[in-house]
């Protein structure tokens, strides 16, 4: 750590004067102003664990700026939660803007596509309420019971390959093809279009979520090109040929008598659905499944207790937010924790930090299945709470239940090495090599 940056972290109150994006200044006290500017979530200390960090930020920096992503970090689960309920003053719609800049080669490529419409996750009232309206119907809980089946069937068909191998790594032989077969199947995607599309959504949001240097680009913008121009075949093809699927369904129904244009349907599908309907609960079984095996005995415990593994699904989504954060930008002038910040200003709300707060939690460091019901933010708050929740959670209980009922002694293998990832907005785990003692042997 640098002697300057060594130097601001005092006990004595000090003002903080940072640029907004739109150079604007924002001014407010607190005890450690510059603390956000070591924040770095896409390498190093804060990958591996960035939570000795947010505590910090908690405790001294709540609302702090970071030069290198141009945001302030937004730490408390109060103020979290301020923002997301606040809709008019923190508007959604510039989500699409927060990872590389990019290049006018990079540009060209994109022309070649459809129009980037607003999506469900960067819109603001009205167009969300409209896209919520048509999307929140394709979920209704009455299609995601009927899920329950499928899933089971898809989970048993991934277990089958391994069970009788006494090793696996569960984050590329399970947490991974499970929720992709599962959204694919929903949207009616051939499944040996599988490889494709994990390829063109690991594209976008590296293109969209972190910094990519200009040489770099022009292969992820052909790659979501090529993801738009997918789609938008298929569909071409359910309004010719009408099936029982999402698809049909998001080309078939309009929302409040308005039907979705084609890049509002290229996006809803594309983004919302595909990407974002599979990355997320990769992340959320990965870690789930860590725990219960990072803890002694409890994956002993969930065997002969089965109505703690909902409680284990919880615990991992506070303790492990696998959504890690969310961009907001402000329409106005506001503060925010005592932080003047001008209207334009970029917020990064940290998710995993505010789910830990001692004010929500007072021993929000412990993982603890015991909790009833723990409060998180990993869904989010507000106009934008996720709407494959349900549909998460399922998964996640089927496939644990699973997994319990056919490994009683599943364990890590030897010096796991889980090799954590993180962009602005996700967590996840790459590796998850486990051991079990096949049946028969």
């Amino acid at each position: 750590m640098s002697n300057a940056v060594e130097a601001v972290k005092v006990e004595a109150q000090s003002e903080v004067v940072h640029p907004n994006a739109n150079g604007n200044r924002a001014t407010g006290a607190m005890k450690c102003p510059h603390l956000g500017a070591q924040y770095n979530p896409f390498s190093g200390p804060h990958v591996e664990d960035p939570h000795p960090f947010y505590a910090e930020l908690r405790r001294d920096a709540p609302v702090s700026f970071n030069p290198m992503l141009g945001m302030w970090l937004v730490s408390r689960y109060d103020d979290i939660c301020h923002v997301l309920k606040d809709p008019l003053r923190f508007s959604s719609a510039d989500m699409g803007s927060v990872g590389s800049v990019l290049a006018p080669e990079t540009l060209a490529v994109l022309a070649e596509g459809y129009p980037l419409a607003e999506s469900l996750l960067s819109s603001d009232p009205p167009t969300h309420n409209r896209l919520r309206k048509l999307m929140g119907r394709g979920f209704s809980a009455q299609r995601i019971a009927a899920q329950d089946g499928p899933i089971r069937a898809v989970t048993q068909d991934l277990i089958n390959a391994f069970v009788h191998q006494g090793q696996a790594d569960l984050v590329t032989q399970l947490a991974y093809p499970l929720p992709v077969r599962v959204i694919l199947g929903m949207v009616g995607v051939p499944e040996e279009d599988m490889a494709d599309i994990k390829r063109w959504c690991d594209d976008f949001f590296r293109m969209i979520f972190t910094r990519v240097p200009a040489e770099e680009q022009p292969p992820l913008a052909r790659s979501w090109v090529t993801y738009q121009h997918y789609v938008a075949r298929l569909i071409a093809s359910r309004r010719e040929d009408p099936r029982d699927d999402l698809a049909t369904y998001m080309v078939t129904t309009d929302a409040d008598g308005e039907a979705l244009t084609l890049p509002e349907l290229i996006i809803a599908i594309a983004g919302s659905l595909l990407a974002a309907g599979h990355e997320t609960t990769t992340a959320m079984l990965s870690q789930c499944w860590k725990q219960a095996l990072l803890q002694p005995g409890l994956w002993q415990r969930l065997r002969e207790d089965r109505s703690l593994v909902p409680h284990l699904i919880e615990e991992t989504l506070r303790y492990d937010s696998v959504s890690h954060g969310m961009i907001r930008t402000t329409t106005e002038d506001v503060e925010l924790a005592g932080v003047a910040l001008p209207k334009g200003s970029r917020l990064l709300l940290l998710y995993a930090s505010g789910s830990r707060d001692p004010a929500l939690l007072p021993d929000g460091d412990r993982f603890d299945i015991s909790r009833h019901h723990p409060s998180h933010l990993s869904f989010g708050r507000g106009i934008h709470f996720c709407i494959g929740a349900p549909l998460a959670r399922q998964e996640a209980l089927i496939a644990t239940n699973l997994l319990l009922d056919q490994m009683p002694d599943l364990r890590l293998a030897p010096n796991p090495d889980f090799r954590p990832t993180q962009n602005l907005t996700l967590r996840a785990i790459q590796n998850l090599r486990v051991e079990w003692t096949p049946t028969g042997s």
